[in-house]
C-alpha cells in the first residue's frame, strides 16, 4: 500500500556513517542518508512528501518555509524522523529548531477547508555515527535495549516508551524494571539497518499506532 511519507531530519549533520556511494572527496551527511531512504520508498511505491535535494530554501523568510512545511506534513500520513548524532544545536533552544516544529505539527490534526488531517504514524530511525556506531543513542545489554531518550528533542523523547498501560516485567538478572513487546512507543525507534531490511514492516507496525491514539500518553507541543 503506498503511504505519503515526510521526513525530519539535520540537513547538514555529518556526523554519520559514510555510504559507499558518496564520493571520496565528498563528505556523507543526513541528506544522502535520504537520498538512499527516497530510492527505497520508491522502490515500494511510497512518497516522499519532504523537499527534494535541490529545493533550496535558505534564502526564504521562517514564515515562508514553514507554510511550505506545513503544506507538505498536512498531506502526509507517516512521518519518519531521522535520528543523527549531531541533529540537535545545543545552542539553539529547541522551540526554535525545525525538527521540533516538524514533530509537534505531525502530531496535530489540522481541519483545512473541511478536511482533517489526521495524527500521523510516527517512525524515529537512527543513524549511525561516522564510526559505525549506533552507542551514542542506543545500547543492547543481555536483559534489555536501552534508548536514551534524554539525549533527543524533548517533544521526540517524550513520545518513546509512552504507552500509558506499559508492558513491564522484573528482571531476574538486573533486577530492574523492562518494556517488553514492541508497542511501548508512539514514535517508534528502530535502528537504520534494522529499518532498511523491513521498511513495509516497520511502516505497517507505525500505522497500527494511529487507530490506537488513547493508548499513548501523546505530547503535541514543543
Amino acid at each position: 500500500m503506498a503511504r505519503k511519507i515526510f521526513i525530519s531530519y539535520k540537513y547538514g549533520d555529518s556526523q554519520v556513517q559514510r555510504l559507499q556511494n558518496v564520493g571520496l572527496l565528498n563528505t556523507t551527511t543526513v541528506r544522502h542518508y535520504v537520498d538512499a531512504l527516497q530510492t527505497l520508498l520508491d522502490a515500494n511505491d511510497h512518497i516522499n512528501k519532504g523537499e527534494d535535494d535541490g529545493e533550496d530554501m535558505s534564502d526564504f523568510k521562517d514564515e515562508t518555509i514553514a507554510s511550505n512545511l506545513r503544506n507538505k506534513i498536512w498531506d502526509s500520513s507517516i512521518t519518519v524522523i531521522l535520528i543523527s548524532k549531531g541533529m540537535k544545536d545545543l545552542f539553539v533552544v529547541e522551540n526554535d529548531q525545525w525538527i521540533p516544529w516538524e514533530i509537534a505539527y505531525s502530531l496535530k490534526e489540522i481541519t483545512r477547508d473541511g478536511r482533517t488531517s489526521g495524527t500521523n504514524a510516527m517512525l524515529a530511525v537512527a543513524l549511525p555515527d561516522e564510526n559505525g556506531s549506533y552507542s551514542y543513542i542506543v545500547n543492547h545489554y543481555n536483559c534489555v535495549t536501552s534508548w536514551n531518550t534524554g539525549s533527543l528533542f524533548k517533544i521526540l523523547g517524550d513520545n518513546m516508551f509512552n504507552r500509558n498501560n506499559k508492558n513491564l516485567i522484573r528482571c531476574s538478572t538486573c533486577q530492574g524494571t523492562h518494556h517488553t513487546g514492541d508497542d511501548h512507543s508512539y514514535i517508534h525507534p528502530v535502528k537504520w539497518s534494522d529499518f532498511i531490511a523491513n521498511v513495509n514492516g516497520h511502516l505497517d507496525h507505525v500505522v497500527g499506532h494511529q487507530s490506537n491514539l488513547d493508548h499513548f500518553d501523546i505530547t503535541k507541543e514543543v
